[in-house]
């Protein structure tokens, strides 16, 4: 059950009672199985154990299971098959069967049941059904959601408040994760006129998250064409110019879990810029984030008591506390107050500590080259490289 190609053979296990009781089932499938497939019969189990003992030992993709089988009946042989052997796909065989066979079988872990009075087209059918949910696992799509160095990551990085340095912890922290995962790393900025990722970057989009989300229907290739490359292998989707932010006032969460879908099957990390002010669809995209980065400084005390505030309808929204993470940016020893007192007043531990360096990050900003890349040895640049080891750090530990 690892491939696709119609040369492997699909592998079944038919239940035999009776010497002989089996053949017309065995003739059947080989006469329905079409499209240049091969079935071969790797076995013929006699009794209900034999059922679980070959989904063990055979491997089978298919097993056809009779109700009545001696020692353990056929809805207990197949939860017993199904649970030695995962992969393979239980199938009940019943004369006329009834909604309790049916409720019985999909309780037992069965996929379809057949009735062995029906025609060859729809067992044919059933059997096409049956192999294409087998291929399920050679789509890209399944190494991506199983394979815990392919599956995709959100993180929202926001504030309480303006000017905390969110986008600037946004722009290096994408721009690091780029540079290891080439073309797989997003960037959004979802509110142009706080964000200014496209800004930080040197890009001129021509296309931002407003002509996305007009769409009636999206998809992959649609999405990935409103994305502008940078430099670093960072793609990302520019927010709405200021004076147009209204044209994302009437976005409804049906769109947003569209798009965040679509983002999401072709990129290993997105990387969500989201605004110091929370709206539904904005609080639906964090909800959506396994990290969130809450940047917050120690130069004031309102700054604090919003940061506070903000971890607290975050966890009344049934946000995970473990999803959030507190940066502490532009640290300094002579800050009107400490670390402590921010971790006091949140409730919430540092996660990390950015150094302060306003002229080595306002320079970064205003040549639209991220510091990480420009002055990759200097403090603060050290600092997001270990944002990033430690965010690759949680990512395998939750993946696993």
């Amino acid at each position: 059950m690892e491939t696709d190609d119609k040369s492997t053979p699909i592998r079944v296990v038919v239940t035999e009672v009776n010497p002989g009781s089996a053949d017309a089932l065995r003739e059947t499938l080989m006469r329905v199985v079409a499209g240049g497939r091969r079935m071969h019969i790797v076995g013929y189990a006699r009794d209900g154990l034999e059922v679980a003992q070959m989904a063990a030992h055979t491997r089978p993709d298919l097993m056809f299971v009779d109700t009545d089988m001696p020692g353990i009946d056929g809805f207990e042989a197949c939860k017993l098959a199904v649970a030695a052997n995962p992969d393979t796909i239980c199938v009940i065989l019943a004369e006329a069967p009834s909604m309790e066979v049916h409720t019985a079988a999909m309780r037992a872990g069965a996929r379809a049941v057949l009735d062995m009075q029906q025609s060859e087209a729809n067992l044919r059918t059933l059997v096409d059904q049956l192999v294409e949910l087998r291929e399920a696992k050679s789509k890209p799509e399944f190494a991506i959601a199983t394979d815990p160095e392919k599956m995709p990551v959100s993180i929202a990085v926001t504030s309480a408040t303006g000017g905390a340095g969110k986008t600037t912890v946004a722009t290096n922290l994408s721009v690091l994760l780029a540079r290891r995962y080439p073309n797989q790393v997003a960037l959004i900025d979802y509110f142009g006129q706080f964000g200014n990722v496209a800004l930080s970057l040197d890009l001129h989009p021509n296309m931002d998250i407003s002509d996305l989300l007009g769409y009636q229907e999206l998809d992959v290739d649609l999405v990935d064409s409103h994305l502008t490359s940078h430099e670093s292998g960072l793609k990302i989707l520019a927010g709405v110019t200021r004076g147009t932010q209204d044209a994302l006032s009437q976005v409804d969460v049906p769109q947003l879990a569209s798009l965040l879908g679509m983002l999401r099957r072709r990129n290993r990390f997105t990387i969500f810029d989201i605004p110091p002010l929370l709206s539904p669809s904005s609080a639906y995209v964090l909800s959506r984030c396994q990290h969130i980065l809450l940047v917050s400084n120690l130069d004031d005390i309102a700054d604090m008591r919003d940061t506070s505030a903000l971890i607290e309808l975050l966890l009344n929204a049934n946000v995970p506390a473990e999803r959030i993470k507190l940066v502490v940016n532009r640290v300094m020893k002579d800050s009107e107050f400490n670390i402590r007192d921010l971790e006091d007043s949140t409730g919430v531990k540092a996660w990390a500590r950015l150094p302060n360096d306003y002229p080595l990050a306002n320079a970064a900003r205003n040549a639209g080259i991220p510091f990480v890349l420009s002055r990759p040895r200097e403090p603060l640049s050290r600092a997001f490289n270990d944002i990033v080891e430690r965010l690759m750090q949680d990512v395998r530990s939750m993946a696993h």
